[in-house]
């Protein structure tokens, strides 16, 4: 989600690096790639992110076609592509101002407005005005979120502030692929559907703080594990591993923050040991 800027080489030399220092002519070093070749490769993250708002646009298409369980894959699917672009983007080291404000704007479409139009269409839309500013808030949240994201400075804290508007779609798209694929049986109350979307839409503008996995420079291995065991368990059963995956990460903010916090009065509250007099 977002994409940051990198400066580019000096314009003193073309090949972006000073007579004398590792990679120019003169050190004997190999040169460095030339910044037409960076350009291209600036290409791929955008076609990612521009994947991402297409997926969002077809969602939106999908819903008004009451193709709820479509409209709620093709999120998914933006999903994936946002997840990419970004990790593409810094593994090739083409950061771009403009690749970070083409990311935003197709987040706020295929996380905000594909995600809120869905849950409209599918579960209040028997309550017009309850659920347009129910989803009208999602949505403002969602762009908010964003907002905040892009003006904060980067950290290297491996932590997001606040729960990332792909997870707020993901809460809203499994909770509909779920009931129409694992859960056939049983269909979610409407009644406690705008409860679902509110507590989303604060936890996005919350700040209660999320791991982000993609901030890290490597990858553990204990994370390459992780990585493996979701992939197995998404192939054997995706509907359900989505919505446990979704779920738990939204609830695993909240969770730790209440941990924190009791943990925090407890050792404020401890007593403390008296020293024995002699």
């Amino acid at each position: 989600m977002g994409r940051g800027r990198q400066d580019g080489a000096s314009s003193a030399d073309p090949s972006g690096v000073a007579p004398g220092e590792v990679g120019s002519p003169r050190s004997g070093a190999p040169p460095a790639p030339p910044r037409s070749a960076l350009r291209h490769l600036s290409i791929l993250p955008n076609i990612l992110t521009s994947l991402n708002l297409l997926c969002g646009y077809l969602s939106v298409i999908f819903t008004s076609q009451d193709e709820f369980l479509a409209a709620s894959w093709v999120i998914v699917l933006a999903v994936i592509c946002d997840s990419l672009d970004g990790r593409l983007a810094r593994l090739t080291s083409v950061t771009s101002k403009f690749g970070a404000e083409l990311d935003s704007l197709a987040d706020l479409v295929s996380f905000g407005v594909a995600p809120g139009f869905l849950v409209f269409r599918r579960y209040l839309s028997d309550l017009p005005v309850v659920g347009v500013v129910v989803t009208g808030i999602f949505v403002l949240c969602g762009a908010l979120r964003l907002a905040r994201f892009n003006i904060t400075p980067p950290s290297d804290r491996d932590v997001f502030t606040g729960l990332p508007i792909p997870g707020g779609a993901g809460i809203l798209c499994t909770m509909t692929i779920c009931e129409m694929q694992f859960f056939n049986f049983f269909r979610i109350p409407d009644a406690i559907i705008p409860a679902i979307v509110l507590f989303t839409s604060f936890l996005m503008v919350s700040t209660i703080e999320y791991p982000a996995m993609k901030k890290t420079k490597r990858t553990t291995a204990q994370r390459r594990l992780l990585v493996l065991a979701f992939l197995a368990f998404l192939v054997v059963f995706p509907p359900l591993c989505l919505f446990l995956v979704c779920w738990g990460f939204a609830a695993y903010g909240p969770f730790m923050y209440l941990f924190r916090k009791v943990a925090g009065l407890f050792r404020r509250h401890k007593p403390e040991k008296i020293q024995p007099s002699i």
